[in-house]
């Protein structure tokens, strides 16, 4: 299924949105988002099905409220085997309402963790298409619409990936799929000529900026706005792994260098959205892990 890309509306990076139908409605667009787990509409489209059940989402560090509907989901001409769990909310959230001025009707949390009353709809797709997926997107440069990503049901991962990140096993969500938590992916990070860090760390396709928190970095070069250092040498290794998988140089661009640093408390990396620019992401259920391959879609 395409996923396309667009500007954020504050103009901070991209991120990629993908088209799918909730119950009877037309195609809606949603912004794919690794960093929750679930379906959050802004609106109530045709065909849904209420419950008494609420949940609460966190949204750009906002707890939004929301009441629980249910209805069958289609992707690519592919539906649901059951009605699954869909957050509705009515927010004046001023983030919120930047990607409704821009189209966008919902957030698709693909987060493979314990969502609570929400579940990860993926899962709910038939046979090996709910158990594994790869995501890609593509960087629109110099046109506002470039050559779309692909988010692909039932990928299988890479038989030689650049890297691959064992996930910790949670639990069963309320349909009986495994959850593991994707934001606990051991990452071993070098920055500059520091000492290597190995933290949780997660790849969040909702935000577009790496966030670094923890004490343990409070010696990463940064500016008094607490962005590291423009020409920084950042590093990422697999745990247990020989070498570096993936370096860049820190930036001032969103979706690609940008990088934020809070530096206390506990220790742990989100690595934003570029990482699902420069590679391909494939989730596999069926073991627990997240594997990184640096082929784009161009028949690799």
């Amino acid at each position: 299924m395409p996923i396309r890309t667009m500007n954020t509306p504050d103009r901070s990076g991209q991120s990629g949105i993908l088209l799918l139908r909730v119950g009877r409605s037309a195609p809606i667009s949603v912004m794919v988002d690794t960093g929750i787990v679930g379906l959050v509409l802004f609106g109530k489209p045709d065909g849904v099905k209420p419950t008494a059940k609420r949940t609460t989402t966190t949204i750009q560090g906002v707890k939004i409220p929301g009441a629980i509907v249910t209805a069958p989901v289609t992707i690519g001409g592919v539906t649901t085997t059951q009605p699954v769990a869909i957050s509705l909310v009515n927010t004046d959230n001023p983030y919120i309402q930047q990607w409704k001025n821009r189209g966008v009707s919902g957030i698709i949390g693909l987060g493979t963790g314990d969502g609570g009353n929400m579940t990860n709809i993926l899962k709910s797709m038939p046979g090996a298409l709910g158990l594994r997926w790869s995501i890609h997107f593509n960087r629109n440069i110099g046109t506002p619409i470039g050559r779309p990503g692909a988010l692909i049901l039932g990928a299988e991962p890479p038989v030689d990936p650049t890297m691959s990140f064992k996930l910790p096993y949670v639990s069963q969500d309320i349909n009986g799929a495994l959850n593991w938590d994707d934001h606990q992916a051991t990452g071993c990070w070098k920055f500059a000529v520091l000492r290597e860090q190995c933290v949780p760390t997660w790849f969040d396709s909702g935000f577009t900026l790496m966030r670094v928190v923890g004490r343990n970095f409070a010696r990463v070069p940064h500016s008094s706005t607490n962005l590291v250092r423009t020409g920084t040498r950042v590093k990422i290794a697999a745990a247990g792994s020989s070498y570096y998988g993936h370096k860049f140089i820190a930036g001032n661009t969103g979706s690609r260098n940008l990088v934020r640093l809070i530096p206390r408390g506990k220790p742990t990396i989100n690595t934003g959205n570029s990482f699902y620019f420069d590679y391909t992401l494939t989730y596999d259920l069926v073991v627990g892990t997240v594997s990184l391959h640096d082929s784009t879609l161009k028949g690799n």
